[in-house]
């Protein structure tokens, strides 16, 4: 295994352990719903980022990418779960309407919390996107 899958699988397996414990607070948040949203956002990406990392050798990403991607791969799935976990904390419904409905929070969290989950929603797209055509070109 090399040492990007290496990198890859631990942060999948710390960030699947972050949405386990996320699940035992989930129900002490603001708005418990969003809460459930972050545990299974964490469980699942953090299981994929540990299926990227044992099919990594076969997806054929070049050297001088492979950094930007999984850097972009693994700060946006962290920044994603707790961007969703925030708005369980802070009740804030603006990115996250059907989770988050009948809850409200101030401008500036509902701004901060949008920005979270929509930047970090953008930069995995893309880093997925740029996987998937590496790996099938």
């Amino acid at each position: 295994m090399t040492e990007i899958a290496q990198i890859l699988g631990k942060a999948g397996v710390l960030l699947f352990t972050l949405g386990l414990l996320i699940g035992f607070a989930m129900a002490k948040l603001r708005n418990p719903r969003l809460g459930l949203s972050a545990h299974l956002t964490a469980v699942q990406v953090g299981a994929m980022l540990i299926a990227l990392a044992l099919f990594w050798q076969y997806l054929g990403i070049p050297d001088g990418w492979a950094t930007i991607i999984v850097l972009a791969v693994i700060v946006s799935s962290y920044v994603l779960t707790f961007g969703i976990l925030l708005s369980g904390v802070f009740g804030a419904s603006q990115a996250l309407p059907m989770a988050g409905a009948g809850h409200t929070a101030s401008k500036s969290r509902e701004t901060l919390v949008t920005f979270l989950v929509y930047g970090s929603s953008v930069v995995m797209a893309l880093a997925y996107v740029a996987i998937c055509w590496f790996a099938f070109s």
